[in-house]
Formats: structure tokens, sequence, C-alpha cells
């Protein structure tokens, strides 16, 4: 029961110090550090072993408690074997890493969680070390590369402030969201991608061609303590209806029990691109064969310009400052954080700005009740510039550099007047200095929880848990293309967009949990609801026939303004019981109940369930070999859901004007009022096993999990008046297996060596289709270049193509399997060293930049092959890629003793990230998205901006 009671109070000893529940008779305190390296431990959970009273060490290790004496001592930590020390002995412990992390607290439902060891299913986890303990992140999903299995990501942009997809175990859904939901302290977060409008001017196809960044891009990952990833419905299934695309839960730092420390870190970086295609060696010759001998006089005539080198030659600075302070009483604890990144892009006048600053609090009004807050204020200011798809808007950089011979002059005049651009529809130089694309965000975080213990005995706990979370943003977006832009001239004369939105999640859930201990059983039951309103409201003004030398809307002679609202409501019920038998069977059922205001019948209860049950065998009596510490078979079920994108329902009005009078008319697409949420099951199974007291650790996950009565997009006869409606009529499944070997191959005095190897692969099929094969809308271009084509037993990641009149599979984005390798390395007491090493089997990109430059005639591919086009623009996309390498020195502490006390800890270091790349791709990146975050498929590579590498020097300094 003892044993029992530690492990569920663990959980709160992470969050805040426990206030002294026992008499206090004597008082300890030490350090706490790494045993091996000397470095002092920050958040280790101290607890007097059968009780709740304890602590947490501050930011330098430090520790001090009251204590009964004769009592017992227990240290724990993430990623750090658990210790006992006998109070009397109690003063500086060396803690011991252990990486099978078995003493790690994992989410299992809205209000309670479970230590790893007891897990029953496959969760990932990233602390803050393994997050930003490398090199500096931009972003946080940019940060999880290589670190977490079943995790794709791709960038679809290189520009500054990100721009990422993320999928966990595959594709969730054709026309919905393939994004997992975002939960940080309790918050429900938007990850939003906000198209600018550019599109309006440089007539690009859809909203999700013009590389928007996602908002997770505004947090701070410097901010965070861990990240778990709820990959599988059976671990997600608790969040119901947002949880058909996996779950990522956030948890930012807290303040610890003890002085106040303060902690600066500065951080200095440059970046440069990756790759450039390069020049074709231009010659009277190939000049002639390519473009006509008219051309060749014009060649003679002017200098050759690598326009390319000109557009991303910079060398971008990147500065990112943080400053924090923690400290606490016995009865509050708090954490302070401040930042600012400045990160300046690869091309001129594109870049990211962030300021973030952060307070999180926790009160213990007394030995029963507890509150706590975290509050964030974030601004951040994005320039985009213009690339990805246009159709001859004149715009896109890359699109119009394809087609630009590079002898002409591009350059302005000594007045500033630039030419235009003779074999392309835009001069890029004048785009890239004189036209915008730019958003600007300011976000307010906020979470409250309260906790009471209305029943406490040594039997049983009854808690009442309150949570709730708002997060709401402004962003502006701006986009201007002055009047003589060649490609404006005779039609929109300039361009001028701006955009307002306004986003406004609310959420709370409340529940109550009963902990019952019945001798080497016990039983955690609870019980909840949850509620979520998410409101959304989109203004977008564009003005065009600009009055000339005007930036501002109001001097044009054109307008127009789109206007819309959106409102979503949830609410759900949720049930959950857990029951432990003496950590040797553990297992847990659940329920939840959601309704919904994106479904056919907003007041219909549609359940998910989850059931999960882990062995221990290691814990049973009859085991007896000594070098294998734990071994662990585990099987899982959970049942998720995503409903329809809000307008799915009905059928809309558009405005509509007719000799001067204003009226209304259809809309093209039908409205469903029959929608039904799609959903998934899944179920996994694997084993656990630790090897040498935690030296060794492999996990092993395989699963299936099949996404039912998908929403899609289906094309209509003309004769029905309508173009489009959404159907709930296809099936799909995702499997895989999932691989991870932790292990310290090295730990002596002047060496520790950690390393972790990741391995995961997925297979996406379509099982079911209730209409004849088509073209998935707004995930390509067509059967003629290449698209995603959806058909009963096809790929779902299939690249298509007409073969002989076919719709055949060409290609396919998904890769065969991927692997990390990840090591961090302290020797000599003083250095750490680590790197990260990303390798990505398969796959292919469809390479439309390619074919750009391939019909431009600019593709230096074009001599070594003697021929303009490539038989085909289906290109190899696997790659090996060096993500983070770095190496720290921390100065010894009796070199600080010069400052008495004042500086506690210097450390100085370099790192870099993406500074080496092995791949078969023919285009910038193999990394490449056209399509967006939330469509179906990436993979599509048409002008992006190019992916760079970056070099990073850091200072940080601990007071």
């Amino acid at each position: 029961m003892k044993n029992y009671l530690k492990r569920k109070l663990m959980v709160l000893a992470f969050m805040v110090p426990i206030s002294f529940l026992m008499a206090q008779d004597v008082r300890v305190s030490g350090t706490v550090t790494d045993a091996s390296n000397g470095e002092p431990l920050p958040g280790v959970t101290v607890l007097v072993k059968g009780t709740t009273n304890g602590t947490i060490t501050g930011i330098n290790g430090e520790y001090e408690l009251a204590v009964p004496s004769g009592s017992t001592l227990v240290f724990s930590s993430i990623g750090y074997s658990s210790q006992e020390v006998a109070a009397s002995s109690a003063g500086d412990v060396a803690m011991s890493t252990d990486v099978t992390n078995l003493d790690e607290v994992v989410v299992t439902g809205l209000a309670t969680s479970v230590k790893r060891s007891n897990l029953a299913n496959s969760v990932s986890t990233v602390s803050s070390e393994q997050l930003t303990g490398m090199t500096n992140q931009g972003t946080v999903d940019g940060a999880l590369y290589g670190k977490l299995t079943g995790v794709n990501l791709t960038s679809i942009s290189g520009a500054p402030g990100g721009g990422i997809a993320m999928r966990l175990r595959g594709i969730s859904s054709i026309k919905g969201n393939n994004q997992p939901l975002i939960i940080i302290d309790g918050i429900y977060m938007s990850n939003a991608e906000i198209p600018s409008g550019l599109r309006f001017a440089s007539g690009a196809n859809r909203p999700n061609e013009e590389q928007s960044s996602n908002r997770l891009a505004d947090l701070d990952p410097n901010d965070i303590q861990n990240i778990e990833v709820l990959k599988g419905a059976s671990a997600a299934a608790i969040y119901g209806t947002r949880a058909n695309a996996g779950v990522v839960i956030i948890t930012t730092k807290r303040g610890s029990q003890g002085k106040t420390s303060f902690s600066l870190s500065q951080d200095v970086g440059f970046s440069k691109v990756v790759r450039l295609k390069g020049l074709r060696d231009w010659n009277a010759t190939n000049v002639a064969s390519t473009f006509g001998d008219g051309e060749v006089a014009a060649f003679n005539s002017g200098n050759v310009v690598d326009y390319e080198k000109e557009l991303f030659g910079e060398t971008g600075m990147i500065t990112n400052t943080n400053f924090s302070a923690r400290g606490g009483s016995d009865k509050t604890s708090f954490f302070i954080g401040g930042s600012v990144r400045d990160e300046e892009g690869i091309m001129k006048n594109t870049g990211f700005k962030r300021y973030n600053i952060r307070t999180n609090v926790d009160h213990r009004i007394s030995d029963r009740v507890k509150i706590s807050s975290s509050s964030s204020f974030i601004r951040s200011e994005t320039a985009r510039g213009f690339t990805g798809n246009e159709n001859e808007g004149g715009l896109a950089v890359i699109y119009n550099l394809a087609y630009t011979r590079p002898w002409y002059n591009l350059f302005p005049d000594a007045n500033g007047n630039y030419p235009s651009n003779p074999s392309a529809s835009g001069n890029m130089l004048l785009v890239r200095d004189q036209a915008r694309n730019d958003d600007k965000v300011n976000r307010t975080l906020q979470a409250l929880s309260f906790e009471a213990d209305l029943i406490k005995s040594d039997d049983q706990v009854l808690k009442f848990k309150w949570q709730g979370g708002l997060d709401h943003f402004t962003n502006e977006t701006y986009v201007y293309v002055p009047e003589y832009h060649q490609a404006q001239q005779g039609n929109q004369n300039g361009y001028i967009g701006v955009g307002k939105n306004k986003f406004t999640n609310l959420n709370y859930t409340a529940f109550l949990v009963h902990d019952l201990f019945l001798g080497n059983l016990s039983l955690s039951t609870s019980a909840g609801i949850s509620y979520l309103n998410f409101k959304r409201e989109f203004v977008y003004n564009e003005a065009t026939q600009l009055i000339q030398g005007q930036t501002v809307q109001t001097q044009a002679t054109a307008y127009d303004i789109i206007h819309t609202f959106e409102n979503e409501e949830e609410f759900g019920m949720v049930f959950q019981e857990q029951a432990n038998y003496n950590d040797q069977i553990i297992g847990t059922v659940g329920i939840r109940l959601d309704k919904s205001s994106l479904n056919g019948d907003p007041n219909k209860y549609y359940s998910f369930f989850k059931g999960s049950l882990a062995a221990n065998i290691h814990n049973f009596d009859f085991w007896s070999v000594d070098q294998i510490s734990q071994l662990k078979v585990r099987v899982a079920y959970g049942e998720t859901g995503s409903s329809a994108t809000y307008g799915s329902l009905y059928t809309t009005f558009d405005r509509n004007s007719s000799g001067g009078i204003g009226g209304s008319i259809i809309d093209q697409q039908r409205g469903t009022p029959g929608l039904e949420p799609e959903t998934s099951q899944e179920l996994e199974f694997g084993f656990d096993v630790g090897l040498f007291d935690g030296i060794v650790g492999l996990e092993f996950t395989a699963y299936n999990r099949q996404v039912k009565d998908l929403l899609f997009d289906r094309g209509l006869p003309s004769s029905v008046g309508f173009q489009t409606q959404v159907l709930n009529d296809a099936d799909l499944e995702n499997k895989g297996i999932e691989i991870a070997l932790n292990a310290r191959p090295v730990s002596t005095e002047s060496i520790t060596w950690n390393s972790t190897i990741n391995w995961w692969k997925n297979e996406a099929t379509y099982t079911r289709l209730g209409v004849p094969p088509f073209t998935a809308p707004g995930n390509g271009f067509g059967l003629g270049l290449g698209t995603f084509y959806i058909e009963n037993g096809g790929s779902v990641t299939g690249i298509y193509q007409n073969v002989d009149g076919t719709p055949t599979e060409v290609g396919n984005v998904q890769p065969d399997f991927q692997m990390s390798f990840y090591n961090t390395i302290n020797f000599l007491d003083n250095f750490d060293f680590s790197f990260l090493l990303h390798w990505k089997q398969g796959s292919e990109n469809l390479n439309l930049s390619d074919l750009l430059f391939d019909d431009g005639g600019t593709n230096p591919a074009i001599d070594a092959r003697g021929s303009q086009y490539a038989g085909s623009w289906i290109q190899p996309a696997g790659y090996l890629r060096l993500r983070e390498v770095a190496l720290y020195y921390s100065i010894p502490k009796s070199a600080l003793n010069i400052f008495n006390g004042t500086i506690e800890g210097v450390k100085l270091g370099a790192s870099g990230r993406n500074l080496w790349t092995k791949t078969d791709y023919l285009g910038y990146d193999p990394e490449v998205s056209t399509n967006g975050t939330n469509a179906l498929g990436t993979g599509l590579d048409v002008g992006p901006y190019p992916n760079n590498r970056q070099i990073f020097f850091h200072l940080n300094v601990n007071f």
C-alpha cells in the first residue's frame, strides 16, 4: 500500500512542493548530482518513504526537508534509477542514469497517470534535455525530428518560423485533420495553418499552397519540461473526437522549493542554404540549342549572373536569449521565464521574431487543497517571402527563377527602378526587395487548475480535479505587390491583402478520482466531464488598382472583403478504471462519450472505448533471471474519432450582384446534414525488456489501426447543380512496427556514453471505397503530372500518374522505414558531446521544381543527360542526415569561487543542425510538402523555400 502511495504522489511532487504532513523532527539537506559527471540535477523528487512529505531539488540540485527521525528518503527523477537513503545518512546524493526510464510518470487519462514500468501501451516522451539540450531549436515540432518512434515530420518550408507536417502512425484522414491534438498545461492549443491570401495575387491553386507556418511555432521550446506523444488510439482514446491523429501533451517548467535561482542563456548562430542547383555551363552552342539562334546575341551582350545564389546566398544571423527564475517556499513555488528570438532568413527580407514571457505559479492552500496557474504571452512576427506554387503570377521566386535566362540584367538602376524579366512572369529581385508577405501574432495562453482531497485516509483518497484553459490569439497578415510589378500591369495593377483573424479556444474538465488500496490490489476510478468551445473569425480585405506609390488599402480604387465566423462546441463524459495487482498485473478500461456541433446530429453521443493489460513478468515470485531486470508484455485497444470540418453539414449562400442589385447564390459545395465522425479502432501489442539493472532497454510495439467512415470531397455531375459534396464512404488501414533500444554502453569514472536507437515503419492502404476511384482533391497536380489517388486496395501515400491511360502508382512518399541514432557522451568530467543521425530509407518525391527548371531550360542536369526534359520527375527521397551535433564544456566549480557563490555554473558550447546530408534527391531538400501541413500526402516539390544548415555558439550561466 505504501509503495503505491509513493508512486501516485510522485506525480504531485513533480508539479508542486508538498507541505509537511508529518512530525518535523530533523532537517536534512544536500545536493543531488549526476553520478557520471557531477552536474547538479534540478527537479529531482525527494519523498519520505510511505508519506506525502517531500520536495523537489532546485536548479542547482539543492534540497532541504524536515523529516521524522529514522525515516527513509526516496530520490527519483526521469531518466535516473530511484534511490532509497536513510535520513540519518542523507546529504549529497549521486544518481545513476536509467536508460529504460521505468520511473517516468505517463498520462493515462485526463486526470490520472501511471509509471512507465506499468504502462500497457506505447507512449513516447521527450525531456527538455533531449528537446533543446543539444542545440538551439526554433520551433517545437522541428525539435522532435528523429527523437520519437512512429512520428513522421516533413518541413513544408525552410523559411524562418517553421511550417511542419506531423503524422503519428500514418494517415488519419483524407479531408480532415492529420495534425495531432496539442495540449499544453491542459490548454487545447490551436496549431492552425493560416493562409495570408497571397494566392489571390500569385495565382496559386489553394490556400494550403501558400507555405504558411503553423501556430505551434509560437511556443518557445525552452519553456518545455517534457513532451508526451500519444501516438495510438489506445493511448489517445480518452480525448475522443479530437484525437484521431494522436495527441501531443506538453508540460512546461515549474518552480521548486528552495532559494530562488536564476538562469541566463545566450545563443548566437548563423544559417546557410543546404544546397543550390547551380548554373548551367552556358555557351553560345547550348544557348542556341535551348532557346534558338536568336537568343545568342542577348547572351553575348550580357553577363551571366547566378541569380539563385543572389536570392538564397545570404548568411542569416540568429540570436536567442532566455532568462528564467524559479524558486519557492513550502506553500508556493514559481517559475518565471522570458525569451527573445531573432532569426534572419537565407533570403533578404525574410525572418522570424518571437517575444515570449511565461509565469507558472503553484500554491498549496492547505495540506489538501492546491491551485496552479500557467500564463504565457507571445508575440511573433514572420516575413515569409514568396515561394511555392503559382500560375504565372510572377511572385514565387523559384518558379520565376526557373525560367530566368541569367544573362538578362534584373538589378535596379541608379534610380531604384527594376526592369521587367524578359523570360519569366516576374523579376525575382523586385519581389524579394519590394513585395511583402508578413504576419503577426499576439497570443495569450492561460491555464488554471484546482485540486482538493475530499477524503484522505490510509486506504483511500478521493480527489476533485478541475482544469481550465484559454488559448486566444489574433493573427494579422499583410501581402503587398507593387503596381509596377510586370505581372500586375494591365491586371490587378497592384495588390494589397490584409487579414485580421481572431481565434479563441476555451476548454475545461472536472473529475472525481478515487484511489482505493486493498492490500496488494489498488484501484483508481475516475469520472468526469469535458467541454470545448472553439471560435474563429476571419476578415480578409483586399485592394487592387493601387494609386501609384501607395501601400495602404485606402489608396486603391477596387476593394473586396471576405468575412466569416466559425463556432464549434463539444461536450464529453469520461469514465475510467485502473487496477494494479502488486505491480504484476495492470489493467485499464475506459470509455468516452462525445457530442459535437460538427456532427450531423449535434445531440448524439458517440462512444470511444479503451482497454489495456500489462504483465510485469519479472515481478512474479517465480522469476529468477537476474540479468533480465524487466520483462513486460502488453496489449491495448482504443478508439478515437474526428468530426467533419466546419461548414460540411450545410449548403451556404454566397454573395452575388446582378444589375447593381445585391443578392445571394447557392455555393457549389452541397451540404451533407447526416455526416458522422470518422473513427479509428487500433489494436497494439508489444513487450519491454530491461537488462542488467537498466543498462539496456528494449521496447517493441506492433499496431493495426483501422480508420472507418472516412470523410472526403466527392465530385458531382454538373446536372445536380453542385460541384462537390462531403461523404462518409471509405476506410483505410495503418499498420506498423516501432522499436526503441536504449543502452549505456560505457560507464566509467572518466566517460559515460548513453545511446538510443529508434526504428519504425508504417504502411497505409485503402480497404473500402463506396464510390468509383478518384483523385484526391487539393492534394496534387492531376494524373498528368502526379497526384494522390483514392481506390480500394491502393496505397494511401502513393503518387499516381496516367500510364497508358490507366491511373498507376509510380512512387510513394511513405518511407520503407526510418531510423535514428541518438548519443550523449560525457568525458573528462566537464565535456559533453552529443549527436543525432536520422536515416529515412526509401520513399519518392514528385519534383516539379525540376520540371520548371527543365521547362525553362535552366536546369544544370540538362547538359549531363543530353536532353532538356527528364523522363520522369519522380525521384528517390531517402536520406541520411546529421540532424544535430554539439560539444559543451562546463567550467569547473572551483574556477567560479572568485564570484563568491553569485555564479554557480557556466557552460560554453557549440552546436549545429543539418550540417551533413547524403541523398540521391535532386531538389533543394528531400523533406518537402507543397500542400501544407494538413494535406493527405507530403512529398510534392514546387519551388519551396530551401532548407538551411545552422551553426550556434552557446553560453549558459546559472546564478
